[in-house]
């Protein structure tokens, strides 16, 4: 937020005392003074509010398949994957892309399943062309985006349009799929669901 800074010489300073001083020496005739509503009555002069941007991807909402998360920035991880959420009903945006609504292609991915059972991506497949998706900013505007395809890909595939430059606005989610290997600990396949800006 700007701030305001008030100059003031030393001298102009001094030279007000200086008058301040003169008029009090000085014979002044009684005055009636009347105060108008105005004069007493105090006055708040209050700044303009500024409304808040801020653009940070806060909640993922997909209502076809009932999705309402909480959504983690992320990284990549030690290996240099998309690093996952931390918790199964959270999605994680890869924070080193583009953010939903911006030009470029933004990521968020999520877990089809957990431990305990069912987790935040486990419909995602179910989704149809058309369906929407809403993300959520911090500062509490919704980006809408529209599911125009969606693919399975080999697991240690290597898709570089996912974080090409473009000027599109899109958003990829992604999730596991296929069958579970106990050797790598994780699905044999990945799920991407592409929507674009609506």
């Amino acid at each position: 937020m700007p701030r305001r800074f008030v100059a003031g010489g030393i001298g102009a300073v001094m030279a007000l005392g200086f008058y301040m001083v003169l008029g009090a020496l000085a014979p002044t005739p009684p005055r009636l003074i009347v105060a108008s509503p105005m004069e007493s009555s105090a006055m708040t002069l209050r700044a303009p509010s500024i409304p808040v941007i801020d653009p940070t991807p806060a909640r993922l909402v997909i209502p076809a398949i009932s999705v309402d998360a909480a959504i983690e920035a992320r990284g990549l991880d030690s290996n240099r994957n998309l690093a996952t959420p931390k918790d199964y009903r959270d999605v994680a945006w890869y924070k080193l892309g583009p953010r939903p609504g911006e030009p470029g292609n933004a990521v968020i991915n999520g877990h089809v399943n957990w431990w305990t059972g069912d987790a935040v991506f486990t419909h995602l497949s179910r989704l149809r062309i058309g369906d929407e998706v809403r993300v959520v900013r911090a500062d509490g505007r919704t980006v809408v985006f529209k599911v125009s395809s969606k693919r399975t890909v080999d697991a240690n595939a290597r898709i570089p349009s996912l974080f090409a430059p473009s000027t599109d606005t899109t958003l990829t989610l992604i999730t596991c799929s296929g069958t579970w290997n106990p050797m790598t600990q994780s699905d044999t396949q990945r799920l991407l669901v592409n929507a674009t800006f609506a």
